[in-house]
């Protein structure tokens, strides 16, 4: 006995008398439709667009299993969280496993485009996503941070991830809509800012080298380091209030 919603799409769909040959104009090349066992685990390892080709069933036999395209998201979201590993907490090296786990996460964000986007305005709480929350507050508390430092800083970490995840996956915007590489260009707007009338753009003129400089890997690592230190700082300040 089938469930409601495969009874349903049977219903809609009709009987196929197999001694009546299809007209040609409705020919279509989609995949003879088979019986599949749907759970979370199936539905989750599809696009909404490629679920009903790919599982052969219709969009009601898959909101059976999830209640809207929002879940699905949040199911997807934890899935993916679920491929960041979790080594044992070491306090001796709680900086270096921040900024592991920060590298781990956007590297995990560009295997699969689009996650960096649907991180943003969305609180993961599945379970992959609460144990990796309760992973990275632990070593958060284990480095010394005061507890309102190290229950904010999970937050602010993943989003800077997930900006500049979500930037790298876009790529270099060219403005003149050529055809240069990200190198030509980045060498073309150095030449640019070095071409500034020094008297009305003395910074510009003056750093353009250094404004240019630097590849994705490098200004990542700085931004993490800028972070770190500013969690440290201020969770000093904190705790320094605290025992006055």
């Amino acid at each position: 006995m089938g469930s409601e919603a495969e009874h349903q799409t049977d219903t809609f769909e009709g009987p196929i008398d197999s001694e009546v040959p299809e007209a040609p104009w409705l020919r279509t090349p989609r995949k003879p439709r088979q019986r599949v066992h749907l759970n979370r685990d199936v539905i989750v390892g599809f696009s909404m667009r490629r679920l009903a080709d790919e599982l052969g069933v219709g969009a009601g036999a898959v909101y059976w299993h999830v209640t809207n395209k929002e879940q699905l998201v949040q199911l997807v979201f934890d899935r993916v969280i679920g491929e960041l590993p979790t080594p044992e907490p070491d306090p001796a090296r709680w900086r270096e496993q921040i900024k592991q786990a920060a590298r781990d996460e956007r590297d995990m964000m560009n295997r699969h485009p689009g996650i960096a986007q649907l991180s943003f305005g969305r609180i993961p709480v599945g379970p992959n996503a609460v144990r990796y929350m309760e992973w990275h507050l632990s070593i958060l508390r284990s480095g010394g941070l005061s507890d309102r430092v190290a229950a904010l800083a999970g937050d602010m970490v993943y989003l800077y991830v997930g900006a500049f995840s979500f930037e790298e996956c876009l790529g270099l915007a060219v403005p003149s809509g050529g055809h240069e590489s990200a190198h030509d260009f980045i060498g073309q707007l150095r030449d640019y800012f070095a071409s500034l009338p020094a008297e009305r753009f003395p910074n510009i003129s003056q750093l353009a080298g250094a404004l240019v400089s630097g590849g994705p890997d490098e200004r990542f690592e700085f931004g993490l380091d800028v972070l770190l230190d500013g969690l440290v700082a201020q969770s000093q300040r904190e705790t320094a209030k605290i025992e006055r």
